[in-house]
C-alpha cells in the first residue's frame, strides 16, 4: 500500500503504520494469524477488515522515521523503498520450504503441522553429520 499509485492508498497506509508504532509494544513474539478474505472485494486493500485485524508494524518498515513516511505519501511521483537485502533464496529456506509443504500435505490443524515439523527437525539433528563423500564410504 506503501508504494501504491493513488496517494489516497499510501496516505492510509500511512496512518495505519502511525496507529500501529502507537499502540502499547510487548516484550513477547506476537502470534502471526491469518486474518479473514473477503474475496468479493473490488480493491486489494478491501480483502481485509481492519476493523477486527490487528495492526502490528511491518518489520521491514521499522527503520524508516515518521518524517520520511510523510513525504513519501505527498511525492507526485509513486515513491520508490530501498530495503535492505537479505538472502532469501538459500539452500536452508528452500529446504524448509519443502518441510512445510510437506507437513501441509500430511496433518491436518496448526497443532499437528508444528508437532510434525519439530519432530522431523528434531530426528534430522539427532542424524550424523558426514562431511564429505569418503565419510558415506
Amino acid at each position: 500500500m506503501l508504494t501504491d499509485e493513488k496517494s489516497e492508498i499510501r496516505e492510509l497506509a500511512l496512518r495505519r503504520i502511525m496507529k500501529s508504532r502507537k499502540q502499547k509494544r510487548t516484550s513477547s513474539v506476537r502470534s502471526f494469524c491469518v486474518p479473514l478474505i473477503n474475496f468479493e472485494a473490488t480493491s486489494y486493500i478491501d480483502m481485509i477488515d481492519w476493523q477486527k485485524t490487528p495492526i502490528t508494524e511491518p518489520p521491514i518498515v521499522m527503520d524508516i522515521d515518521d518524517d520520511t513516511f510523510l513525504t513519501m505519501i505527498w511525492e507526485e511521483d509513486t515513491p520508490r523503498l530501498d530495503f535492505a537485502r537479505y538472502p532469501y533464496h538459500t539452500q536452508s529456506v528452500e529446504r524448509h520450504i519443502k518441510l512445510v509443504t510437506e507437513a501441509s500435505q500430511v496433518v491436518c490443524g496448526p497443532e499437528k503441522r508444528d508437532g510434525f515439523i519439530r519432530a522431523r527437525l528434531e530426528s534430522r539433528s539427532k542424524m550424523p553429520k558426514l562431511d564429505t563423500k569418503a565419510h558415506h564410504l
